[in-house]
C-alpha cells in the first residue's frame, strides 16, 4: 500500500511572560513622578526670579542656585515621561503578544485534532482511500508550516520586546542619562528618527521610512517620540493611534496631578479641557457598539494636538479601522467647532457609520471626525471672524493634505473615500477640492453658506458627478449661499460663495429634511440636524460614504428666477424619517 507522510506534531509554544495590567500602572507611577519633577522644576525657575523685595549678594546667590535646580530637574522629569511611555507601550504590545499566543494555542489544538482524524483514518484505510488521504496530508503539511512560522515570529516578537524594555531603562539609569536630552530615548530609537525624512518629503516618503523600520524600532520610536509620531502624514493609522494615545495619557496623567496640586497655569487648564474631551470621545468610539449586532469597530486617535490655535486644539478620532476599510469618510466641521466639540463630533461619526454599514453593500467602513483646521469662533450673522474665508482657505489645505496622508498610508490597499464638509467646513471642504486636488472619490456639502472658490461643480477634483449636496430648507446658515443671475443668496451679503444646492452650481442635491424641522421660519437648530439618526441626510450620506451615491434620493435643485427671490422646492415636501437601510415611503433600498 502506498505510504502516506503524516506530518509531525507541534509543541504549544511558551506563553509570553508578564502582565500588561501591571506594566500599565507602572506606566502611570512614572508619569505621576514625571510630573512632580516637572512641578519642582518650574516651582524653581520662579523662585529663580529675583523680586524687588530682596536684593543683593544673596538673593543672587539663591538665584542662581535655584536656576541651577530647575535645568537639572526639568530634562529629569522628560526622562521619566519617555520612560514611562517606552513602558506604557512595552504593555501594549505584550498584550498583543498574549492575544496572538492564545490564537495559535487554538490553532495547535485544531491541528492535533486533525492530525489524530488523519492518522485514524489511515490506520483503517484501504488503496482506494489513497488519493483523499495524501491530499488531506498535504493541506496538514501546509498548515503546520503556517503555524510554526507564526509561533517562530511570536517568539522572536516576544524576545524583542523584552529587550526593548531593558534598553529603556538601562538607558536611562545613570544620572548622567537622566539629566541628558536623549534620556530614555535610547539608541534604538535614535537611530531610527534620525533616519525620518522631512515634512516637506510628503507623506508618500514619510510612508516609506516607517515602512523600513523594524516593530521594535517603530515601537522605540512610538516611545521615545510620540509628538512626531501622532501627526505624521502618511503614518498608518494605527501608529498614529498608538502614539496620541501616549500622548493624551501623559497629559491627562501629569496635568490632574497639577490640577490636585493647585498649580495648573491659565493654558494648563485648557489643555487638561482639550484633553479631557478628547478622553471622553475616544472612550465613545472605542465603547461603540453597533445597533442590533455586536460589532465593536473600535476608535482610532488619529490626531491630538491640545495646543494648537491658540488652545482651540486639533483632534480627528475616527469609528472603524482607517487602515483596513473599504470605505473611509473624513467629516470636516464647521463655525464654533472646537475641540470640547470632539464626543459630539465622534457621535455624529458613529451614526454616519450605522448608516453607510446598513445601506451599503456588505464592505467595512471607517468614519472619521477631523477638526485639523481653525474653525472660525463668531457666528455667521455677527460680525466676527465667519465672512472672511481665510480660515476656510487654509483648512481646505490642511484638509487635503490630510487625505494625502490617508493615502500614502494605504498605497499598497486604497480606500474609497469622501469628505463631508458641513457649514464652514463645507466652504474649507470647497477649497481642498478647487485649489488643492482633494484626493478623494466623493464630496458632499451639507448645511452650506457657499463653495468659496468653486462657481460649479466641475471645478472640484473629484469631478461633478462625484458632487453631493445635501440642504435642509429651514436652515438659515444653509440660506446664506449665492445663486441666481444676481448672484443673490435669502441673505444678502453673507454667504461664502456659491449655493451648492443651487441649479447653477450643478451638484447632486440629495433629500436632507428633518421631520423635526421648523414649520417656515429658517434657524439654526436646523443646521445641526444632517446627522441625526434615521433622518433622510444620513440615510443618503450613508449611500455615498458606502460608494453607492448613485442611489441617494434626490431632490429638484433650489433657482432663482428673475422675477422672484430665490425658491427652494424642497420647502412643501413633507419630510421622511428614514429606518436603516429602509425609506418609511419605500424609495430607499429595502
Amino acid at each position: 500500500m502506498t505510504t502516506i507522510q503524516i506530518p509531525a506534531s507541534i509543541g504549544y509554544p511558551e506563553r509570553p511572560d508578564g502582565e500588561p495590567a501591571s506594566a500599565e500602572t507602572l506606566a502611570s507611577t512614572l508619569l505621576q513622578g514625571s510630573a512632580s519633577i516637572a512641578e519642582f522644576a518650574d516651582e524653581a525657575d520662579r523662585l529663580s526670579t529675583p523680586t524687588p523685595l530682596w536684593q543683593g549678594e544673596a538673593s543672587a546667590a539663591y538665584a542662581a542656585h535655584a536656576q541651577k535646580f530647575a535645568k537639572a530637574h526639568e530634562p529629569m522629569g522628560e526622562t521619566l515621561k519617555r520612560v514611562a511611555r517606552g513602558v506604557d507601550v512595552f504593555a501594549e504590545q505584550l498584550r498583543e503578544l498574549q492575544s496572538e499566543h492564545t490564537t495559535i494555542v487554538g490553532q495547535v489544538t485544531a491541528y492535533d485534532r486533525d492530525r489524530a482524524a488523519l492518522m485514524a483514518d489511515v490506520a483503517e484505510s484501504t488503496e482506494t482511500d489513497v488519493p483523499v488521504l495524501q491530499e488531506r496530508a498535504r493541506r496538514l503539511a501546509s498548515q503546520r508550516t503556517g503555524i510554526v512560522d507564526d509561533i517562530t515570529g511570536l517568539q522572536e516578537r516576544t524576545t524583542d520586546n523584552e529587550d526593548y524594555l531593558v534598553r529603556l531603562f538601562t538607558g536611562a539609569d545613570t544620572v548622567a542619562e537622566a539629566q541628558s536630552a536623549a534620556g530614555g530615548i535610547g539608541a534604538l530609537a535614535l537611530a531610527a528618527i534620525s533616519g525620518k525624512p522631512p515634512v516637506t518629503a510628503g507623506p508618500s516618503a514619510m510612508s516609506k521610512w516607517w515602512n523600513g523600520l523594524t516593530e521594535t524600532e517603530q515601537n522605540a520610536v512610538i516611545a521615545a517620540c510620540p509628538e512626531t509620531i501622532g501627526s505624521a502624514d502618511g503614518l498608518p493609522a494605527s501608529a498614529r493611534d498608538r502614539a496620541n494615545r501616549t500622548l493624551l495619557e501623559s497629559d491627562l496623567a501629569e496635568l490632574h496631578q497639577k490640577q490636585a496640586d493647585g498649580t495648573l497655569t491659565a493654558d494648563e487648564t485648557q489643555r487638561l479641557k482639550n484633553a479631557e474631551a478628547t478622553q471622553k470621545a475616544l472612550k465613545y468610539a472605542d465603547g461603540y457598539t453597533v445597533p442590533g449586532t455586536e460589532d465593536q469597530p473600535g476608535g482610532q486617535l488619529w490626531l491630538y494636538d491640545p495646543d494648537a490655535f491658540a488652545g482651540d486644539g486639533r483632534v480627528a478620532i475616527s469609528v472603524g479601522d482607517l487602515d483596513t476599510a473599504d470605505d473611509v469618510s473624513v467629516s470636516v466641521p464647521g463655525i464654533k467647532t472646537q475641540m470640547d466639540g470632539a464626543p459630539n463630533g465622534v457621535k455624529d461619526a458613529a451614526h454616519l457609520y450605522e448608516s453607510a454599514r446598513y445601506n451599503g453593500d456588505g464592505s467595512s467602513v471607517a468614519t472619521m471626525f477631523w477638526l485639523g483646521y481653525d474653525t472660525p469662533a463668531g457666528d455667521l450673522l455677527e460680525w466676527g471672524e465667519v465672512p472672511s474665508e481665510a480660515r476656510a482657505a487654509d483648512g481646505g489645505e490642511r484638509l487635503a493634505t490630510a487625505v494625502d496622508g490617508l493615502r500614502a498610508s494605504r498605497a499598497d490597499n486604497p480606500a474609497h473615500m469622501t469628505a463631508i464638509g458641513h457649514s464652514y467646513g463645507s466652504t474649507a471642504t470647497s477649497y481642498a477640492a478647487t485649489n488643492h486636488d482633494l484626493a478623494v472619490d466623493d464630496v458632499a456639502l451639507i448645511g452650506s453658506p457657499g463653495t468659496g472658490p468653486a462657481g460649479h461643480a466641475s471645478d472640484f477634483s473629484v469631478g461633478a458627478d462625484h458632487v453631493y449636496d445635501g440642504r435642509n430648507s429651514r436652515d438659515l446658515v444653509a440660506a446664506l449661499g449665492e445663486q441666481g443671475w444676481l448672484r443673490k443668496g435669502q441673505l444678502f451679503g453673507l454667504g461664502l460663495g456659491v449655493d451648492p444646492s443651487s441649479e447653477d452650481f450643478g451638484a447632486h442635491r440629495f433629500e436632507a429634511e428633518s421631520t423635526e424641522r421648523a414649520s417656515h421660519v429658517r434657524n439654526f437648530d436646523d443646521h445641526v440636524r444632517y446627522y441625526d439618526r434615521d433622518s433622510e441626510s444620513l440615510y443618503n450620506l450613508g449611500l455615498i460614504v458606502g460608494g453607492n451615491g448613485e442611489n441617494v434620493i434626490t431632490a429638484e435643485q433650489s433657482y432663482d428666477p428673475w422675477w422672484s427671490g430665490p425658491i427652494d422646492p424642497e420647502a412643501d415636501r413633507t419630510p421622511t424619517a428614514n429606518e436603516p437601510g429602509r425609506s418609511d415611503t419605500g424609495r430607499g433600498p429595502g
